[in-house]
């Protein structure tokens, strides 16, 4: 044996001190840019080229007006002042709008409307200097410090600043601030269960440190990343959730089976080369495979799902390069230091009971494979029926907690103007020439205008070929409606509803349908786009949803290559992507039961929402797929293994399911409650990735693992390794196998389940 333990010395002590302090000094250099992430998400609301909405927004910027482009407002009720204190205080706060960097202009809104709600409130509609959304977002914090800065006001009269750059803006910032909430909880959680599992604080702490470091270099090389590229509030959330949750996992996988290696009396080098090979090398096949579930997110045409892609596949390359390179490190330099700190002998009652409550439930998995497989798949297919009716929004106002100060100004304005006034739809008409208006242009206008008063959602249409009786407030729309091209006007259209809700949505396909039919009865004439807000956010949910059928091909055809490739086999793969395509349609089904029909009110900050959104769908599908191979690999590997050795199907698969059944459990359960540390956030959206991934994790790792893959692989018996042109796997025995000579000295024969 001592001859051997320098065959296979692949770490030395000092290459383990070099990966150390590798890992060191990255994320120390990365750590500052880490937590500063908040500042750096942007273009949470990104056009998508050659679209309509996209091309308003250019034109808005170019020749119009970027209060349009960007619709900030700031909201002032001065209720309970006396009325001369009053409207000396919001003079006082229309001077600091004017004064403020950033802004181009502050129109009190009184010049807009011909009736204004009452005198205690007040309005103003700001014009920011800004060509984007993501500098539009930049501006509101330093706009919001400048106004409590010059206006002295008590803590319950301050102005609020809100609009489309305010809302998204205050979305990321709520989403880091619980983010950071549910990284305090996650990481104790996962700790205590790391404890029971392992039974020694070192053992326990390893794979948390593991993980975090992975998870804190990945934030913060997104983090100088999105110095250069727009990145969502999505990515710092993803990173956090499935980094902990993958990385922990590996590390669990990794140390469990180095722990059992070593209870077969090999030395910590030889231990450590074993792991290697097989916890080794399962790693490395999750990682690529949850990667690659990532890589589908690249197609869809828009940066923020680019930037979401690159960082889930950052984080999972780096906790897996972690767990191959400073968890071994970290053993190596410990030595007997691993198990310092233990509570409990891993050999107690608690471990021989939970081995042999696996070996019995293998036993009746095996004895009725049919009657298992056939209720697993009911059950799944059963939870997933709800997805029948599922609903997709966009990002809406009331999914921002309560106390944000862009929700609180929207409502308030909503609430005296009427919903749609802070972002309303704007349709750009363009003209063959300048002097449109001297002919039938406005006359054809104001049918125009007519039809789209008659859509059951419209509240207010604002035109040239409307002409207020009170002449500033003409002025003032005019200046507004016209630009410097005089081919060109806007068409403002005001919604009943919160034009982000599912109801603006269908209305704005009712307008798009009034628009085509007037430039059809019209050839040759204007030409109409539509943009604004809703309109931007309805064409990237129409893009996605165009992208979505190639976004499933590919995952599902990567991960099937993956798979034949790793497992050499091909019904194999086919079961499994089968068996995990069932799975995400189960968890969003529950999503549909949990969000849509309120089962989760009343739990946390859990609020019934019309649907689940659009880029929570699309990211919870590629993630998920790439998560359900992580269990996947994990037991394929070990029913293959045992497979290589006993040539018995039965046997191959009771064995891989009694070595893999606890710590897929124990892994499933680490997961499952950090991501519900994540899902219990007060924003909505990652509530519902939260619930999603927490949900399916647990549906994996019980009625697939346990029931489903076990029940399929004892009924497609020896062909589960069939691949065509190729004779069926054979063990390859090699002198320097010490595992399998290990545990053939050590572990009592097996005998196959007989069928009943």
């Amino acid at each position: 044996m001592a001859a051997m333990t320098g065959e296979h010395r692949f770490l030395s002590r000092r290459r383990a001190v070099a990966y150390f302090l590798a890992w060191l000094v990255l994320a120390l250099w990365l750590a500052a840019p880490a937590w500063n992430f908040s500042h750096q998400i942007k273009g949470t609301l990104t056009g998508v080229r050659d679209t309509d909405s996209e091309k308003v927004r250019k034109t808005l910027v170019d020749n119009f007006s970027s209060s349009l482009a960007f619709p900030t407002a700031v909201i002032w009720d001065a209720k309970d002042l006396p009325p001369e204190e009053g409207q000396a205080r919001w003079q006082e706060i229309m001077g600091a709008l004017r004064s403020a960097p950033g802004v181009s202009e502050a129109s009190d809104a009184k010049r807009f409307l011909e009736v204004w709600p009452r005198d205690s409130w007040h309005a103003a509609f700001v014009e920011l200097k800004a060509t984007s959304y993501a500098e539009a977002e930049k501006l509101i914090p330093g706009l919001r410090q400048h106004l409590r800065e010059q206006v002295k006001l008590p803590p319950d009269k301050v102005p609020h600043v809100t609009g489309g750059p305010a809302l998204f803006m205050d979305l990321n910032l709520a989403s880091t601030e619980a983010l950071r909430t549910a990284e305090m909880k996650a990481l104790p959680v996962a700790f205590v269960i790391l404890l029971i599992v392992f039974r020694s604080f070192v053992a326990a702490l390893l794979p948390v440190v593991v993980a975090g470091l992975g998870v804190l270099i990945s934030l913060g090389a997104m983090c100088i990343l999105a110095a250069y590229w727009p990145v969502t509030f999505f990515v710092p959330n993803l990173i956090t959730m499935i980094g902990l949750g993958v990385g922990i996992d590996y590390s669990l996988i990794f140390l469990a089976r180095y722990r059992r290696e070593r209870e077969l009396h090999l030395t910590t080098q030889e231990a450590l080369h074993v792991t290697a090979k097989t916890a080794g090398h399962t790693v490395v096949t999750s990682a690529v495979m949850v990667m690659s579930g990532f890589v589908a997110l690249l197609i869809i045409p828009l940066q923020f799902f680019h930037s979401i892609a690159v960082a889930g596949m950052l984080v999972v390359g780096c906790v897996a390069a972690s767990t191959l390179t400073l968890l071994p490190a970290f053993i190596l330099l410990l030595g007997p230091l691993l198990e310092w700190g233990q509570i409990i002998s891993h050999h107690g009652t608690f471990s021989e009971r939970t081995r042999r409550f696996y070996h019995w439930w293998a036993r009746v998995v095996l004895s009725h494979p049919w009657r298992c497989f056939a209720a697993g798949a009911a059950t799944l297919l059963a939870v997933a029926y709800p997805l029948t009716r599922l609903q997709v929004t966009s990002i809406q106002v009331n999914t921002l907690p309560d106390k944000a100060e862009a929700r609180i100004g929207y409502e308030s304005l909503s609430k005296e103007m009427g919903a749609g006034w802070l972002m309303p739809t704007i349709i750009l008409a363009q003209h063959p020439n300048g002097d449109w208006m001297t002919g039938d242009g406005l006359k054809r206008e104001a049918d125009l205008v007519a039809k789209l008063r008659q859509l059951p959602n419209t509240g207010q249409v604002i035109s040239l070929a409307e002409t207020p009786e009170n002449v500033s407030i003409r002025r003032a729309r005019m200046a507004v409606l016209t630009g410097t091209d005089s081919s060109q006007n806007l068409i403002l259209v005001v919604s009943k509803a919160d034009p982000q809700s599912p109801t603006a949505t269908r209305w704005l396909q009712e307008i798009q349908k009034v628009l085509n039919a007037e430039q059809a009865q019209y050839p040759g004439e204007a030409k109409y786009l539509l943009g604004g807000v809703a309109a931007t956010t309805t064409s990237a949910d129409e893009v996605i949803f165009k992208a979505l059928p190639k976004v499933i091909l590919i995952t599902l055809c990567t991960t099937f290559v993956l798979l034949v490739y790793y497992m050499r086999a091909l019904l194999v793969p086919l079961k499994a992507i089968t068996l995990n395509f069932l799975c995400v349609m189960a968890a969003y089904g529950f999503q549909v039961l949990w969000f849509e029909d309120g089962w989760g009110q009343g739990l946390g900050s859990f609020i019934q929402t019309g649907g689940v959104n659009t880029i929570v769908m699309v990211v919870l599908f590629c993630t998920l797929f790439g998560l359900s191979m992580d269990y996947e690999v994990f037991i394929l590997c070990a029913i293959r293994e045992s497979w290589l050795d006993q040539h018995d199907m039965r046997i191959a698969v009771e064995d891989g399911l009694q070595k893999t059944a606890g710590i897929i459990t124990s892994a499933a359960f680490i997961m499952v409650s950090v991501f519900l540390c994540f899902a219990f956030g007060s924003v909505v959206e990652t509530q519902q990735l939260g619930i999603g991934l927490s949900f399916a994790v647990l549906i994996d790792a019980t009625i697939i693992r346990l029931i489903l893959a076990p029940s399929a692989m004892a009924i497609m018996g020896k062909w589960s390794w069939w691949l065509p042109g190729q004779p069926l796997p054979v063990a390859a025995k090699t002198k320097g196998d010490l595992s399998a000579r290990a545990e053939a000295a050590n572990a009592p024969a097996k005998t196959p389940v007989k069928p009943s």
